[in-house]
Order: C-alpha cells, then sequence, then structure tokens
C-alpha cells in the first residue's frame, strides 16, 4: 500500500483529535461532577439512572402529597376543636339558664348560644386552598339554611393522599357525620332549639338540648380521632419517603457521579497522551520533498 504524506497527515490528525475528545470528556465530567452526559456514555447506566430518577420523581411527588394532607388535617383539627371548645360554653350557658328566672339573663344566654350557632356554621364552611375541609367533593359550602332548615349541602366524597408506596390515607371528615346530620339531628339545630327553648323557660326541653349538645359534641370528638388517626398515619408515611428518597439519591449518585481522584487522574492521563500525540504529530509532518529541495 502506498503511503503518502497526505494519509500519514491524515492518520495523525485523527488520532489528535481522538486524544482531544477524550481530554475534553475528562474535563467535562471533572466541571460537572457527573460520569454521563448523555446516553451513549453508559448506555446500561442511563436506563438504570432513568429508572432511579423515576422513583426520586416519585418519592418527591409522595412528599408533596404527605405535606398537603398534613395542611388539611391540622386546619380541619384546629376547626373542631374550635367548634368543641364553643360547645362546651354553649353547654355551661344552658346549665345556667336552667337555674334562672330571670327573663333578661335567659335572653342574654339565648343570643349568645345564637351567636356560637353562627360560628359553629362559619366554622363548618371553612376551607383549605380553595376546598371545603367538611363538604367532601364539593366546592360549595358544607352546610346552609335552605327554606330554614340546616341542610350538609356537600358530598360524601374522600378527599385521599398517597403518601408513600401502596399507603394512601383519607385526610378529610364530612361534615354529615361530623356534624350530625347522618345521626338525624344536627349540631346547628341543636343550637337554635337550646335558644329558641332558654327564651320560652322550658326546663325540660333545655335538658334534652343539654344532651344533644353532648351527643354532638360525642360526634365532633370521633371526626377528631379520624383526623388524628390519618395524621399519624402520614408522618409515618413522611418518614418511609424521606428513608426511601436517600436511598434512591444514595443510588443515583453511585450510577452517576464522578469518583473526583479518578477523574483527575484520567484528566492527566489524557492531557499526558495528548501532549504526546501533538509531539508525534510534530515529527511526523516533517517537510515534504518539495519544500526540502527549496
Amino acid at each position: 500500500m502506498r503511503v503518502t504524506h497526505q494519509t500519514t497527515t491524515t492518520y495523525a490528525l485523527q488520532r489528535l483529535q481522538s486524544r482531544l475528545g477524550q481530554l475534553q470528556k475528562s474535563q467535562e465530567q471533572l466541571a460537572s461532577g457527573t460520569r454521563i452526559g448523555k446516553p451513549s456514555d453508559d448506555p446500561a447506566a442511563m436506563n438504570k439512572l432513568l429508572t432511579l430518577r423515576s422513583d426520586e420523581a416519585s418519592a418527591d411527588q409522595a412528599a408533596r402529597n404527605a405535606s398537603d394532607g398534613l395542611q388539611r388535617t391540622s386546619i380541619a383539627d384546629s376547626h373542631l376543636r374550635t367548634l368543641i371548645d364553643r360547645l362546651h360554653r354553649a353547654r355551661e350557658l344552658a346549665i345556667r339558664a336552667a337555674n334562672t328566672s330571670a327573663p333578661s339573663e335567659r335572653n342574654a344566654i339565648a343570643t349568645e348560644i345564637r351567636t356560637i350557632g353562627e360560628e359553629a356554621a362559619a366554622i363548618a364552611n371553612g376551607n383549605s386552598g380553595g376546598r371545603g375541609l367538611f363538604s367532601g367533593h364539593s366546592d360549595g359550602p358544607a352546610v346552609q339554611q335552605v327554606a330554614g332548615v340546616w341542610t350538609y349541602t356537600g358530598d360524601g366524597g374522600q378527599v385521599r393522599r398517597r403518601v408513600g408506596e401502596g399507603d394512601v390515607v383519607t385526610v378529610n371528615v364530612t361534615g354529615d357525620d361530623v356534624f350530625g346530620f347522618a345521626a338525624g339531628r344536627d349540631v346547628f339545630s341543636v343550637l337554635d332549639d337550646l335558644a329558641d327553648r332558654i327564651v320560652t323557660a322550658d326546663a325540660a326541653g333545655v335538658q334534652t338540648s343539654i344532651a344533644e349538645v353532648d351527643t354532638s359534641m360525642t360526634n365532633i370528638l370521633d371526626g377528631l380521632a379520624k383526623l388524628g388517626a390519618a395524621t399519624n398515619r402520614i408522618e409515618a408515611g413522611q418518614i418511609r419517603t424521606d428513608d426511601t428518597r436517600l436511598a434512591v439519591q444514595s443510588e443515583i449518585s453511585k450510577v452517576e457521579s464522578v469518583d473526583i481522584a479518578e477523574a483527575i487522574t484520567d484528566l492527566q492521563l489524557h492531557q499526558v497522551a495528548f501532549e504526546a500525540t501533538l509531539g508525534a504529530l510534530s515529527r511526523s509532518l516533517q517537510p515534504s520533498l518539495t519544500q526540502f529541495l527549496r
């Protein structure tokens, strides 16, 4: 085979380009801290990395779901605890009213109880992120007076959040259960009737209303228990998700990250090889016959 000056030059330049590419790759890996810049760098590792990234994204989403779920349960818990306190106040007022015969005092007590009823309705229609806390999936208020009758206007929808692999938690309680509509005697009607019975000095009726207030508080406490159980599950899910995320991130680091000491050694080797190729190229590209004859 005839080897010309042009052939020698071409082969030398190809070797130089190859060395330069290796040097550039080493510099990029050391600068970025990752050894995989594109799928062709390591197809098998890239496939594993994509799977790990998917697992990491799933864990991140579960963490966001858990945070949202905790926010909902925390706000709902606060609302119901406030309502429990207000019902305790209504009960105390009812007991006082049962032991007084002064119409002015009974009227004042009835007015305060009606105010508690209004506050209870506002608590029931509370929301988080623009969605009702106790209205299920309904966008509207949980309770309203329809034709003068207290009515649950939400639905039975369960608000659920995936807080871990295979772990989906219901993060709401619905007003039909917690406010007594499902049992046929809602807390709002109980408070309205209590105020009316106090005004009319209906002692027997007031005693009945006190028992109904106790039942209403029991319903709300049941709702608080459900929210507490949901909160515990979410917090446990958060711990598992955090552990999973750390394990996945550690595995990603093993697959993707560059060993700094090894990368520096490779860079130095490629730099030496590049410089050696440059030296060899300068010696192989001696003057041509025409240049020599000049």
